[in-house]
């Protein structure tokens, strides 16, 4: 299976897309006004995406606007309520300390959590870069390791100021245009002195590819995160889960959710987890044999959508290739993050189990996947009530949780905007 060759939106910008799939997502076969909105739509992102430019797709996604949108507001006054709804529940004495705790907190242990945290951004980097070659993205059009590094860095301090994971369309537009410039460069030394004219360069990726390999990362993430977590799970609460059962997990099933009963919650996300890795294992396999071919139904008039669709589609399918690396980089990556929580136990003094240390890092990366809240901010209660559930008093859960949420979520916010600003990559 061969990718596209032409990159059919080498030069669109996720605002342009965004808008455009706002558009059809409310397209009606019946309805013409809605239909031409559609079609002015794409023809204004394609006249984007023709337009001479240097260098191609200079402007970049307003990132204040989706922050300033009502849906992200909206997300914002969630995670605020959320957040106010956990403290209102606390007695004062474990918030007094928690707080002591924090105060006490050893540096040095901190400080390797934070680098132990953010280890796994080259590891991250390398997967992404054997998924584009998987892809077929040539190896001089893929960016630097450091340069896929800053890219990621960026995505995620996206998501942690807008909800539904809008950093991974921001890290595709950025993937696009440092591919780019990084193929307009190789083929300026190959033929130096022919302008674009003379030498026309062959795109050097794009939205649509580069989303392939990010949705396929995701997918692979996913996959390897219920698993460890699921793993984790049932060493670190299977006495606890085996009181509630008896045995009997579909008598959970059939009771309904109780939330009281979290020997009951735990057995039904275990059990809903493992089914929910085999129905996505069994609709990339789907995909791979039907999903290329849904361009053909695409009406002629959506030619630039059926195009992009295509370049998106085998990106997907192709980066799967090499998946003993891929699996083992992204094991690496989350064991850094469970790592990370170990160093926070240390640095607070608390003493924990080596299952719930990866069990409680997996839960929060598995929460970050909710589009509900940025970066789910708002759950830190969930994370609380899983380490209190193996008998740990309020005030050391709390202070774990928050000095955890310190790195996984403040970290990416501060570091990330200082990247943000100086970075020549978002201007």
């Amino acid at each position: 299976m061969t990718p596209p060759t032409h990159d059919a939106d080498a030069g669109t910008d996720p605002d342009e897309i965004l808008d455009v799939l706002d558009v059809l997502g409310h397209l009606h076969p019946d309805d013409r006004a809605e239909a031409a909105a559609a079609e002015a739509a794409i023809d204004a992102a394609e006249h984007a995406a023709h337009t001479p430019a240097d260098p191609p797709a200079t402007r970049p996604p307003s990132l204040w606007r989706r922050l300033a949108s009502p849906r992200t507001l909206l997300s914002f006054a969630v995670a605020g309520g959320l957040v106010w709804f956990t403290l209102q529940r606390q007695d004062q004495g474990e918030l007094a300390k928690a707080g002591a705790m924090l105060r006490a907190v050893r540096p040095m242990w901190f400080v390797a959590a934070l680098a132990v945290y953010y280890a796994s951004f080259p590891l991250r980097a390398l997967r992404w870069r054997i998924l584009l070659g998987n892809a077929g993205e040539r190896p001089e059009h893929i960016p630097r390791l450091r340069d896929l590094v800053e890219i990621i860095y960026l995505s995620w301090f996206v998501n942690t100021l807008v909800p539904a994971k809008l950093g991974d369309v921001y890290r595709g537009w950025l993937y696009g245009r440092t591919s780019r410039a990084r193929a307009a460069r190789v083929a300026t030394v190959v033929a130096p002195g022919r302008n674009d004219v003379d030498a026309p360069v062959a795109p050097g990726g794009g939205w649509s590819r580069g989303m392939g390999t990010i949705v396929a990362e995701r997918a692979l993430d996913l996959i390897v995160l219920v698993v460890l977590m699921v793993t984790a799970g049932i060493l670190t609460y299977g006495d606890v889960v085996a009181k509630s059962t008896h045995g009997d997990v579909a008598a959970c099933f059939r009771h309904g959710l109780d939330v009281a009963d979290l020997g009951c919650v735990l057995a039904e996300l275990f059990v809903v987890g493992g089914i929910g890795v085999v129905v996505l294992v069994g609709g990339l396999v789907a995909f791979a044999r039907f999903g290329v071919h849904v361009e053909r139904w695409i009406p002629r008039r959506f030619e630039r959508l059926g195009t992009a669709y295509t370049t998106f589609a085998h990106g997907l399918v192709l980066s799967f290739g090499r998946f003993g690396p891929l699996l083992a980089l992204s094991a690496g990556a989350w064991l850094c993050e469970g790592a990370a929580f170990w160093c926070v136990s240390r640095a607070l003094a608390v003493p924990l189990p080596v299952p719930l240390v990866l069990f409680f890092s997996l839960l929060q990366a598995f929460l970050t996947a909710i589009p509900a809240t940025p970066g789910a901010l708002g759950f830190e209660g969930i994370l609380k009530a899983a380490i209190e559930l193996k008998g740990f008093a309020a005030g050391p859960a709390i202070a774990l949780t928050v000095l955890y949420r310190a790195i996984s979520y403040l970290s990416l916010l501060v570091g990330g905007l200082i990247v943000f600003v100086v970075s020549d990559k978002t201007r």
